[in-house]
């Protein structure tokens, strides 16, 4: 059997060796120039410090990162991270307030913020298998409403609201009218029968050293780097894939690319139309994540969400050596749009601005910025599911279509991560072996 993989992230990498483990010939095309998808570690800051302007995090559960993390010899970084919405620092109106400012400022706040999340995790309970969402008694009605419909309901205070929003824009990378009420519980239900806090880790040395020491695992040959693809021509028990470069024919097709990047590559005959829909029309959201380097830090431990158009504000250095410190803007949603529409140096201007008014830093010594939903092989940071998308498009989306299925963190059941992407592609290398 001979596989032909689209797309060297790590749902690609996954699925490629399950096949090759398999017994299976694969063919892995990259239209880029490296790996690692949305997997990607700046190493071009000074002190030897690194800051990743993709993915970030692995959290505790994530098994199968944590067997990557022990199979090559890579270390998690710190304590971790315990995730709430109420963050250590909120500066608002020129004033960086701490948790007690808060809660002087305004008494119900954490009341408010735990009865929103509260019942998100009651939607949740109504969900036996996560990775069957649509399955919840009141799915339908669950999926037409909104993060912003709950909040709405719950008449959260101004703060209350504002961390919300954050929330929505940091952990679904879009605003709350534009997150299914029912993912939300999908992603809950995830983590509800977990035996311990779930904490979220830094990878010392940066997340692109899985790809990269995945990639070197891989036969000479099977990979393929800089050859977009073209056109897929598919039947029900074989494909022919066309790059800019060859004409590949395979007896399966794992597309282990972006949605986005799919749109642009002609399929032929169309896919069936949920399928096709679901590729089209999927919701993806926007990060803009924006590093900036000091010679020195000067800035409070923690993270700090803001008023001001970086949204939020937090230090990725934390545990790496140097005086030198690097603080990172992790920008969603509408306002990860309005900056992705500025150049990359007036997008660090204007971060940089923020900074200064929050910490009183000076000139950057080093920075980038980068706006996923810019790239055309990525068009977005990771999938959301927008009202009414889980029940019409989450079972379509992973379904096989004749000889091609799609892999990836957007069809994962820990949709959005990349212990998703991995899971995806173990997932579909099982189905072309076994479809053989």
């Amino acid at each position: 059997m001979h596989v032909v993989v689209v797309g060297a992230g790590l749902a690609g990498l996954s699925a490629t060796e399950r096949l090759l483990a398999g017994g299976a010939q694969v063919t892995l095309i990259e239209a880029g120039d490296r790996v690692g998808g949305r997997a990607r570690t700046v190493r071009s800051f000074t002190d030897g410090q690194i800051a990743e302007s993709g993915a970030e995090w692995i959290d505790t559960d994530h098994v199968r990162m944590l067997t990557l993390v022990r199979r090559f010899g890579l270390h998690l970084e710190g304590e971790g991270q315990v995730w709430t919405l109420l963050r250590r620092y909120l500066f608002r109106d020129g004033t960086l307030l701490s948790g007690a400012d808060l809660d002087v400022l305004q008494p119900s706040l954490r009341r408010q913020l735990d009865e929103y999340q509260g019942r998100f995790e009651a939607f949740a309970e109504g969900i036996v298998d996560p990775s069957r969402p649509q399955d919840h008694p009141d799915a339908e009605q669950l999926d037409a409403r909104s993060m912003a419909d709950v909040a709405e309901q719950h008449e959260l205070g101004d703060l209350a609201r504002l961390f919300s929003q954050r929330n929505a824009q940091g952990e679904f990378a879009e605003e709350p009218n534009s997150v299914s009420a029912l993912f939300v519980a999908q992603q809950r239900a995830l983590t509800a029968d977990a035996d311990h806090q779930v904490r979220s880790h830094r990878l010392s040395g940066g997340m692109s050293q899985i790809a990269e020491r995945w990639a070197a695992t891989l036969p000479d040959g099977v990979l393929r780097t800089d050859e977009p693809v073209v056109s897929i021509d598919w039947s029900a028990n074989n494909a022919e894939v066309r790059t800019r470069r060859s004409v590949v024919a395979a007896d399966r097709v794992v597309l282990a690319c972006a949605l986005p990047a799919l749109r642009r590559i002609a399929i032929r005959p169309p896919l069936p139309a949920p399928l096709a829909q679901g590729i089209d029309e999927l919701g993806y959201g926007t990060v803009t994540k924006t590093a900036l380097q000091f010679p020195s830090r000067s800035w409070p431990a923690g993270y700090a969400n803001n008023d001001l158009a970086s949204q939020r504000v937090y230090e990725p250095t934390i545990d790496q050596a140097g005086r030198a410190g690097i603080l990172m803007a992790y920008t969603g949603g509408d306002g990860g749009r309005r900056l992705a529409e500025l150049h990359e140096s007036e997008r660090m201007r204007v971060v940089a601005a923020d900074m200064a008014s929050m910490y009183g830093t000076p000139e950057p010594i080093a920075g980038f910025s980068r706006a996923w939903s810019e790239h055309a092989r990525f068009g977005g940071s990771y999938a959301v599911y927008r009202p009414g998308q889980v029940c019409r498009y989450w079972e379509a989306l992973r379904q096989p279509s004749g000889a091609v299925r799609l892999a990836g963190e957007h069809v994962a059941t820990c949709t959005g991560y990349l212990e998703g992407a991995v899971e995806s592609g173990e997932t579909v290398a099982e189905w072309a072996l076994q479809s053989q």
